[in-house]
């Protein structure tokens, strides 16, 4: 069954030259943009252009539900960045202590990847020019991820960050 994923009541919308993304993950509520509370903020969005970029939250908003048993809902990502139509970076964002970050990484890569499959069979991805990924931390990841990302590339065909700075328009690296 195809997904909504670009349901009005999970939208948002931004044309400010910067602004966050926030999740509290204790409250069960999706995540957010946010322009004044920059403690709050996980992911920090760079608009130099002052583009209209759309925030589109999926965890604890858009149901996907798992393939093989439609009573359990898939692991997802907290959402997806939009903007000019045909550009899309889908985000998770963590909160996370340094000391394990390979696990949530690994956790997070996993909700991406589910996110991205459900997504290939709910919209036509060809419409679209940038396919990217981010995972972003609060805390700065200071160690080199590149086998992780690459592997994300083979799997996905999406570009994998590890990063909590996200440049609209996105750069392929």
């Amino acid at each position: 069954m195809a997904t909504d994923f670009f349901n009005n009541q999970c939208q948002q919308v931004s044309s400010e030259k910067i602004f966050g993304l926030c999740d509290e993950e204790e409250t069960q509520k999706p995540a957010y943009i946010d322009v004044n509370n920059q403690d709050n903020w996980i992911a920090e969005i760079e608009n130099e252009e002052q583009k209209e970029v759309y925030f589109i939250a999926i965890d604890n908003c858009i149901e996907i539900r798992r393939d093989d048993d439609p009573t359990k809902m898939e692991k997802r990502c907290d959402g997806m960045l939009e903007y000019d139509g045909n550009n899309l970076i889908f985000v998770e964002l963590k909160d996370r202590k340094l000391r394990n970050a390979s696990d949530f990484l690994k956790e997070a890569a996993l909700q991406l990847v589910a996110t991205i499959n459900h997504f290939k069979k709910s919209c036509n991805i060809a419409d679209y020019n940038i396919k990217a990924a981010y995972i972003a931390n609060k805390k700065k990841i200071h160690r080199s991820y590149v086998a992780r990302m690459e592997e994300f590339q083979q799997e996905t065909g999406y570009t994998l960050r590890i990063e909590n700075r996200i440049k609209i328009p996105y750069m392929t690296p």
